[in-house]
C-alpha cells in the first residue's frame, strides 16, 4: 500500500485529508468516532490498519496506557 501524504506527525492521510487510522477504525466500528476517542495502534506501527491492530479508546485511557507502556510524548 502506498500513501501519498502524511501529516506532520507521520500519520497517513486519506485522499480527502483525514487520518487514515481514524477512517479505518470508524468503518470497523460502523460509526463516526467521537472527538474524545483515539485510535491506538497495538503494534506501534502507524501504517498497520489491520482490524486486530486498532483499538478505539478514550483519550484519558490512551494517555494512561501510553505512560504504562513508556511511550508518552
Amino acid at each position: 500500500m502506498v500513501f501519498l501524504k502524511k501529516n506532520k506527525n507521520g500519520y497517513p492521510l486519506t485522499r480527502n485529508g483525514k487520518l487514515m487510522h481514524r477512517s479505518v477504525a470508524s468503518n470497523i466500528k460502523g460509526r463516526t468516532l467521537r472527538n474524545d476517542e483515539v485510535v491506538h495502534h497495538r503494534d506501534g506501527n502507524v501504517n498497520n490498519f489491520r482490524k486486530n491492530n486498532l483499538s478505539v479508546m478514550s483519550r484519558s485511557f490512551h494517555s494512561k496506557l501510553e505512560w504504562k507502556l513508556g511511550k508518552h510524548k
